[in-house]
């Protein structure tokens, strides 16, 4: 266990010291800072609970709390960095929790082939790694679930998985379409599998542990959101209302080719299948086919499959369809950050998938056998028991080393080789440009090869969207986080659609691009360098006059 959380951590850690803010950070970061001191004081009445109402405010309290801790100790890291450290240990725990928890419905392999994966996939360890709200709340849920399994047995876990489900929501809302598969895998089993259970072996009821769970749901959202405490019935409708009128008006986004306000219902479907190894989704898509199949026959009487497989099957099958279906429902998806809780039912669908294709049934690698043949001397004196020595099961060992290659090493190979890893697209795609629309601006990194490819002074208009890299207090910004790249170039926000654009130097981000917003006819053929990871664009560096590009040749 120690080992694997270890394997989830590092890459983490490594990419939250190297990243980039990253759009929309800046928002949460100054949220956490503002409410952090209102809760500790109890300024509940407080103007400032309304900035940024639109999300709950638990991941943005837990954002202020590790910048809070960070300066208590001295200031040791970047008050980036801090901030980002919620995500870092949801991300790490959510992969130890996916192993502990899903040894039991799923095996102890799929469990672990899942856990890796998760650890060392280029799109979990990304968003593990920003001060962004999604990657505490997916952990968060996919405990909840998670938690239904032993609750069958252990029914006083129904208030656990109750409370992680309202921590969740008081995340981001989002959470909230977790909740009807819960609710949906609970009515399954006790109507239609634990009638087949023989009478001795049925778990009663849980009718009050339920109607607890059910009240402890909303009562945990409410005291995790002191946001809505002062009118708790109208903020808590007004919040809701504004996401329904975003979701109505739409958000400019870039999907499969085109930008558009809204997306298909299909696109959770391809964003998932973009952004997880083929290795992943076809053995999940096996899985689907595999054990819609299964319980079909079961329920038909035509297949002599035990009741507690028929419960694992069903189990990871509800939770996989009914995210898929709830998930598909939201007609805008800003980033892919926004379906990433579909990615433990997937990793573990095709997990359980490759486990079945491959025959692979799990258990110990270690056999014992006889360490040394006893003579009949030592036989007739009733000598102890002979003494054993661990023996490994070849096929059994070569099996498990074939699953890992098939399952984890194509994540491995894409987290070290793709700089920055949001640029990783599955062996369906190559990269993202042309995919999804690409999250990283990559402002930090086009800085730096400019100092070290320019000799002079210049002005450098860094190509943003209103209050992206300022929202209004310079102390959280992207110039504080980046004033040691500073020195004699400039930096300022530039916007797409100013009329002009009065710099040395352009940074020009691959999303707004995507967004339909066109390098100026003027720059276009100034391109002098573009940073990249694999095979995705991030951003676009442009010189008014390239001549002043050390080494510079130009790109037609």
């Amino acid at each position: 266990m120690p080992c694997l959380a270890l394997v989830a951590l590092i890459p983490r850690l490594i990419l939250a010291r190297q990243l980039d803010l990253v759009t929309d950070e800046i928002i949460y970061i100054m949220g956490g800072k503002g409410y952090l001191p209102l809760l500790l004081h109890l300024q509940i009445t407080s103007n400032v609970w309304d900035f940024n109402y639109e999300h709950p405010p638990v991941v943005k309290l837990l954002i202020g709390l590790a910048i809070y801790l960070n300066m208590h100790f001295g200031g040791r890291f970047s008050v980036l960095f801090a901030a980002r450290t919620p995500s870092i240990v949801s991300g790490t725990l959510l992969v130890v929790a996916i192993y502990w928890l899903g040894r039991a419905p799923f095996g102890r392999a799929s469990a672990l082939l899942a856990a890796l994966c998760l650890a060392v996939s280029p799109w979990l360890v990304y968003f593990s790694a920003l001060a962004y709200l999604d990657m505490t709340m997916t952990m968060l849920i996919s405990l909840a679930y998670l938690l239904l399994w032993p609750a069958i047995r252990q029914p006083r876990l129904y208030v656990l998985s109750a409370i992680f489900a309202g921590l969740g929501v008081a995340s981001k809302y989002t959470a909230a379409l977790v909740i009807p598969g819960m609710i949906l895998f609970t009515a399954y089993y006790f109507i239609a599998i634990r009638p087949k259970l023989p009478a001795d072996r049925r778990p009663s009821v849980p009718w009050l542990w339920w109607l607890g769970a059910l009240i402890l749901l909303p009562a945990t959202f409410f005291i995790a959101d002191p946001a809505i405490w002062r009118h708790p019935y109208s903020l808590l409708i007004q919040s809701v209302l504004f996401e329904w009128q975003h979701s109505l008006t739409g958000h400019l986004t870039f999907l499969a080719g085109q930008y558009s306000g809204h997306v298909p219902h299909w696109a959770v479907l391809y964003i998932v299948l973009a952004k997880l190894s083929a290795f992943v989704t076809l053995p999940a898509v096996f899985f689907l086919i595999f054990s819609i199949v299964q319980l079909l026959r079961f329920h038909l009487n035509k297949s002599n499959l035990q009741v507690t497989e028929v419960s694992r099957i069903s189990f990871l099958l509800i939770w996989l369809v009914s995210l898929v279906s709830t998930f598909s429902l939201l007609n805008i998806v800003v980033g892919t950050h926004y379906l990433l809780p579909l990615a433990p039912p997937v990793v573990l669908a095709g997990a359980f998938g490759l486990t079945t294709l491959l025959r692979y049934r799990g258990g110990t690698l270690f056999q014992a056998s006889a360490a040394s043949t006893p003579t009949p001397k030592i036989a007739e004196a009733g000598s102890p028991a002979t003494p054993m020595r661990p023996r490994i099961q070849r096929r059994r060992a070569i099996v498990l080393a074939v699953l890992m290659i098939l399952f984890v090493a194509p994540h491995v190979v894409g987290l070290t080789t793709v700089y920055a890893a949001e640029g990783y697209t599955s062996e369906f795609f190559n990269g993202e440009n042309t995919v999804l629309q690409v999250a990283y601006p990559g402002y930090r990194e086009a800085g730096r090869w400019l100092v070290t490819h320019t000799s002079t002074a210049a002005n450098v208009g860094l190509v943003a969207l209103p209050g992206t890299l300022n929202h209004g207090d310079y102390s959280i910004s992207w110039y504080s986080y980046n004033r040691n790249i500073a020195g004699r170039l400039k930096f300022s926000e530039a916007h797409p659609d100013d009329a002009n654009l009065p710099y040395d130097y352009l940074v020009w981000p691959m999303h707004l691009v995507q967004r339909g917003y066109a390098i100026p006819a003027a720059w276009s053929s100034h391109i002098v360098h573009t940073i990249m990871g694999g095979n995705t664009i991030y951003c676009f560096i442009l010189a008014r006059n390239p001549a002043t590009i050390g080494g510079f040749l130009t790109i037609t």
